[in-house]
């Protein structure tokens, strides 16, 4: 089909992309869509990266095959989809354990709980972006949702008069995932490596 066209079978009718990306925006297809991304957590924290596929996703959901296609273009842009909402709610859950902590030691200890915490809650998509990690398929838009940590990392190295704050920022950064997976692995909080963590910020 062209122009991304779906038939959607129980209704017997043909959506175009941009009929689709109006049923998207509703309050209806908002449900919808993340009815769909729900049911892609639980899938890849059952099966990983390499068992998420269409025809399970929307059966978890409990709705038509046709219905995927009006709010994602294909697999790839539900994955991507999947990322950004985690990184939103890691960001968004940075944001609140940092909020008026100024740049230094405790906003960057408080902001690697706050994103340790979330993966651990959130162990579907961690899963999927380890797996993706690892086999070298992050797109660059995941791999530029995963730098973002390092990014806002630096002003707090800068403000701790550390001469290689970029480096830094980078090493912490790294050090952060390393225990992510860690954590992920053992299924639980790793207190171990979470104050060898806040040993690095005061060496």
């Amino acid at each position: 089909m062209t122009d991304r066209s779906v038939m959607l079978c129980d209704r017997s009718v043909i959506y175009d992309s941009r009929m689709a990306a109006s049923i998207a925006t509703t309050a209806a297809g908002q449900r919808t869509r993340d009815a769909l991304l729900d049911a892609g957590t639980v899938i890849a924290e059952r099966h990983g990266l390499g068992g998420l596929s269409v025809n399970q996703v929307v059966a978890e959901a409990g709705v038509a095959k046709g219905t995927f296609y009006v709010h994602f273009e294909d697999r790839e842009a539900f994955v991507d989809a999947l990322h950004a909402r985690f990184h939103a709610r890691v960001q968004e859950a940075v944001s609140a354990a940092t909020a008026d902590i100024p740049p230094g030691a405790e906003r960057l200890l408080r902001g690697a709980d706050a994103y340790l915490d979330l993966c651990l809650a959130d162990r579907g998509v961690k899963a999927l972006t380890l797996e993706a990690r690892a086999g070298g398929t992050l797109s660059d838009a995941m791999s530029r949702r995963v730098d973002r940590f390092s990014r806002t990392a630096f002003p707090s190295f800068k403000a701790m008069g550390w001469p290689d704050a970029a480096a830094a920022a980078q090493l912490f950064a790294a050090m952060t995932s390393e225990i992510s997976g860690r954590e992920f692995d053992a299924g639980r909080r790793l207190p171990a490596p979470r104050r060898a963590l806040r040993r690095f910020l005061s060496a």
